[in-house]
């Protein structure tokens, strides 16, 4: 009886340390971090960000037009972010404009300039916007 209890009181420990730690940003950059680096080298470079954006893209686009306007692009982008990266001002993102927002956020979130982003990095609020456009 006394091992029965125990087991559940380990379980329950353990139980409740993988919910903080999976609510943990950490743990979402993680998360993040397998799903944009295939090359498993713990960090992602532009080229991956680059890849994983198109798919994003591709996916964003139901009706196969080509462009991404403010209700595909809901929750991922504002509207004065939308509007900054529309150069032509037709309301929408063709796939190099929503690229060069990418790009952009990517470099915001890499401070130290070295051309990729690891975990620490995909947990500050750069990152964390920069993650809303390619995952």
């Amino acid at each position: 009886m006394k091992f029965k209890i125990l087991s559940a009181v380990a379980v329950l420990a353990v139980g409740g340390f993988a919910f903080v730690h999976h609510s943990s940003p950490l743990f979402a950059a993680s998360a993040s971090m397998t799903a944009l680096d295939p090359d498993n080298d713990g960090t992602v470079d532009l080229p991956e960000a680059k890849a994983a954006a198109a798919k994003l893209f591709t996916k964003l686009d139901p009706d196969k037009d080509g462009t991404l306007d403010a209700k595909e692009l809901s929750g991922r982008l504002d509207e004065a972010s939308l509007k900054a990266a529309d150069p032509d001002n037709d309301g929408t993102l063709d796939q190099k404009e929503y690229e060069t927002i990418v790009e952009a956020r990517f470099k915001a979130a890499d401070p130290d300039n070295d051309g990729t982003l690891d975990e620490k990095e995909l947990a500050t609020d750069a990152g964390k916007s920069f993650l809303l456009l390619v995952e």
